[in-house]
């Protein structure tokens, strides 16, 4: 009977396993991956609910339908650029979505350009993602029918026929930081209600940018940047333009959420020409009767131009010390919005960069100091020392006194040149310090030899002095202890008794009845048999000292318990030395050749030598390098991080890929061959001139993708970086010369008396005032200022994103700039977008208390459609 029960309970139990193994095979996700030449239609009928179909980098040609729930289609680069999907069909949806829970992100969808059709179209759906997609040249970008719930994010809706996103019988749906550009209508929505679009860029479409019709109720709309010339908004029931007013950054950079931005491109819209006296992003008054609605938008956003506040100066450098010639970036750190910079290295050089780069040449410690302005004010931060540029030490030391009766106290001075590191000293008596500036006790009579070993990362240098330490006996001849007819009673005392980290104390033996011989005991697991050292406490502690006095009849231990104290320094001096964890990342991953890479070093465990292997044969020991990749390739990238501990190495594999010139580059849905054509060379220069010696950084600007590139500095020396800085040491006026070369030729730039260089006495007057800085004045002479500039990049296609980086001498305090598209801007470095293709002048007026001067560059950005 019992036999019997064990077996049902065996029985059952087993029953109870093999279901819940089949529940868990049947809950697990499975991902399905899809290469070029796979088909993502067969993956999608192959998945099931609660799968991951994730689609490698390439052109896929198809028309795809998912009618599963629960499912993801997702780009492994995530980068919608790479992954793109290409309508087989024009007359079809690239993806039609019949399923909830559906998931789709990092793609670029392009080619249903026949009427009705899409990128994405969700029908009849709920609860779905879609995230960080491109949709382009379709007729319709992303289009939610009779769909309720579902999220659109960060997708691109750009150059699409009839609408970048269109909602039609769809509820309570979330469309965010979308952006719809150069469509023929930005945002659409019908017959939808309950919808919430925030945080989206509607500009630059070509019929309108924005409609709600009249049967579209209780829609919220808020923090939306709209800038078309038209938009068509119908009265609806309880739709809302704004929500309440709340701290956060807004969609045009203000300090608040409300409203929306209401422009349009020749500047004349609602949010381009209203008042904010209050400078708080928002319109001091409502936007009524938008579109001649019903509805106002009672927080309207503008362009947020914050109060100036006076800056506050600060900065870093890498590296801050090293063999010279060292060079040393310099970044700006300060706060406040700084509008110029004045640095002073400590050499007799300066620099007018926000970020700027030195070479020092020769040794020494440097102050350094910046100064920053803007209209409310100025500010200086000054580092004593703070560059440290080192070569061979020369070794030098005194010591005082040099004689006298034992027990005799001696203080050394390293009064070495040449920024020692570290110290090595010999007092000749067999002990040793590693201080840069110890006390020595001398305990007996006799002459001392005494040599120091100073030593960097330059090399090492040594000095003795013969004989130099004369120690007699002491004032009185003990002969007590020859006679002792008792035991010594041990008795000590210490100065000082209690300090910071390191602390060096002095004992004395206080001993009586003749002691001939003595036993210290520190209680740091160190001791002495001198009569009466000197020892140093190197850890923070409280430590019982013991001393035990012998002689002839016997011995005798004193023991002070918790005598000395000893706490840490204010800040730890000492790092616990451990191997450091080498990493980095890259700010380029791919892109064509040359691809110029900088790559900064993010170990842990403070290593202090760096080694990198770039994989194209080439190696750099820099912390974090720039390096440029000049041959089509895949490239596996090694840091090994190193200090005094050991060492780590981080290996990447296939991290950077680097394609030809000659690629084949798929855009809106028609193929563009980038031909090689012979290049055409152009550069700029970060100094123009200044005193000797001048650094100045060479930025090549050339076009037509040159693989190599020859400077001529015109003072004898040359270079083959793309990029190079370089010294002039004497005064003179140098022409400068770049040749720059691909396969298909070569061309050269010549600037003639680009570079003029004066003597390094001459004297600096900034702003008709006398700066004292760092023990020598600096004065720059005002004058009327000569504007120039230089832009990145100077041609692409619409929106063109292009950086102006201003280049005048001259000291200007304040810039305008005229794009040459209706826009302008008051920075000093602005970045504009160019929304619209075409070629557009560019105009530069410089200010200072002197005058102005204007420079032109005519036909100077070239866009594209």
């Amino acid at each position: 009977m019992d036999g019997g029960i064990k077996i049902k309970k065996l029985n059952t139990l087993l029953v109870a396993i093999f279901i819940l193994a089949l529940i868990s095979s049947l809950g697990a996700a499975t991902e399905i991956i899809v290469q070029p030449g796979d088909s993502i239609q067969t993956a999608v009928n192959s998945s099931s609910s609660g799968d991951i179909i994730t689609i490698n980098p390439g052109t896929y040609i198809e028309n795809i339908i998912v009618t599963k729930n629960d499912l993801t289609i997702r780009s492994k680069s995530g980068n919608p650029d790479n992954t793109i999907i290409k309508a087989k069909s024009s007359g079809a949806n690239v993806f039609l979505l019949q399923g909830d829970n559906i998931k789709i992100s990092g793609l670029k969808a392009v080619g249903a350009t026949r009427s009705g059709y899409s990128g994405i179209c969700l029908s009849s759906c709920s609860n779905c993602v879609i995230e960080n997609n491109k949709l382009l040249s379709n007729c319709y970008g992303i289009y939610l029918l009779r769909s309720k719930g579902d999220k659109l994010s960060k997708n691109t809706a750009t150059n699409n026929l009839q609408y970048g996103i269109v909602l039609g019988t769809a509820t309570d749906n979330t469309i965010s930081g979308n952006i719809a550009l150069n469509n023929g209508r930005g945002i659409h929505i019908g017959n939808s209600d309950g919808n919430t679009l925030s945080g989206n860029t509607v500009q630059n479409n070509n019929i309108y940018g924005f409609y709600i019709c009249g049967k579209s109720d209780t829609n919220k709309i808020y923090n939306n940047y709209f800038n078309d010339t038209n938009m068509t908004i119908k009265n609806g029931i309880g739709n809302s333009y704004n929500t309440k007013k709340t701290a956060g950054t807004n969609i045009v950079g203000g300090p608040y959420i409300g409203g929306n931005f209401w422009g349009k491109p020749n500047g004349t819209g609602f949010s381009n020409t209203a008042v904010d006296n209050d400078r708080d992003g928002i319109s001091d008054s409502a936007y009524k009767n938008i579109a001649g609605s019903i509805y106002s938008d009672n927080l309207p956003l503008v362009v947020y131009k914050p109060k100036s506040t006076k800056p506050v100066a600060a900065f870093s450098a890498s590296p801050t010390s090293g063999k010279a010639p060292l060079n040393v970036k310099f970044t700006d750190k300060s706060t406040g919005t700084p509008a110029s910079w004045y640095w002073n290295f400590g050499d007799g050089s300066k620099s007018y960069l926000q970020n700027p780069v030195h070479k020092y040449s020769k040794a020494g410690a440097y102050n350094v100091s910046l100064i920053v302005k803007n209209a409310a004010g100025r500010s200086t931060v000054t580092k004593t020392g703070y560059i440290k540029v080192i070569s061979k030490p020369v070794a030098a030391f005194s010591g005082s006194p040099t004689s006298g009766k034992a027990p005799l106290n001696v203080k050394f001075t390293d009064k070495s040149t040449g920024i020692p590191a570290s110290w090595y000293w010999n007092f000749g008596d067999g002990s040793k310090s590693y201080l840069q500036n110890p006390v020595h006790k001398y305990s007996k009579a006799g002459t001392y030899t005494v040599s120091l070993i100073a030593k960097n990362a330059a090399g090492r240098s040594t000095v003795t002095k013969t004989g130099y330490i004369k120690v007699t006996g002491t004032s009185q001849t003990s002969t007590a202890a020859l006679f002792a007819s008792s035991t010594p009673t041990a008795a000590l005392s210490a100065s000082p008794t209690s300090g910071k980290t390191p602390l060096t104390v002095d004992f004395t033996d206080n001993s009586t009845g003749s002691p001939t011989s003595w036993k210290w005991d520190f209680g740091d697991g160190t001791d002495s048999t001198e009569q009466s050292p000197t020892h140093t406490y190197s850890a923070a502690g409280t430590y019982t000292v013991k001393l035990t006095a012998t002689n002839a009849a016997g011995s005798n231990t004193v023991t002070k318990p918790d005598y000395i104290i000893v706490t840490a320094t204010s800040q730890t001096l000492t790092e616990t030395s451990q191997t450091p964890v080498a990493d980095f990342w890259a700010s380029s991953l791919s892109g064509k050749a040359p691809l110029n890479v900088t790559f900064t070093d993010t170990s842990t465990g403070s290593p202090t030598s760096w080694e990198w292997d770039f994989g194209d044969g080439t190696d750099s020991t820099e912390q974090s390098p720039a390096h440029t990749y000049s041959a089509a390739g895949t490239y596996t990238v090694k840091l090994t991080a190193t200090n005094a501990a050991g060492n780590s190495t981080k290996t990447k594999s296939n991290y950077i890929t680097v394609t030809g010139n000659s690629q084949t580059l798929t855009a809106t849905s028609q193929t563009l061959t980038e031909t090689s054509q012979m290049p055409v060379a152009d550069f700029w220069a970060s100094q123009l001139s200044g005193n000797a010696p001048l650094d100045a950084t060479f930025t090549d600007t050339s076009t037509g993708s040159p693989t190599s590139w020859e400077w001529d500095f015109g003072d004898g020396t040359y270079s083959t970086e793309q990029s190079p800085t370089h010294t002039y040491s004497a005064a003179g006026t140098y022409t400068v010369k770049l040749t720059a070369t691909n396969e298909a030729g070569n061309s050269t730039k010549t600037k003639s008396n680009y570079i003029t260089v004066t003597g390094a006495s001459q004297t600096l007057t900034e702003t008709s005032q006398t700066l004292t800085e760092t023990s020598q004045t600096l004065t720059e002479t005002s004058q009327m200022p000569v504007a120039d500039f230089w832009a990145s990049p100077l041609s692409g296609t619409a929106p063109l994103d292009a950086t102006f980086t201003d280049t005048s001498t001259g000291s200007p305090t304040s810039w305008e700039w005229d794009f040459g598209d209706g826009t302008d801007s008051t920075e000093q470095n602005p970045t504009h977008t160019y929304s619209a293709a075409g070629t557009y002048t560019v105009k530069l007026t410089a200010t200072n208390a002197a005058g102005s001067g204007t420079k032109t560059k005519s036909n100077y950005i070239k866009v594209a459609k």
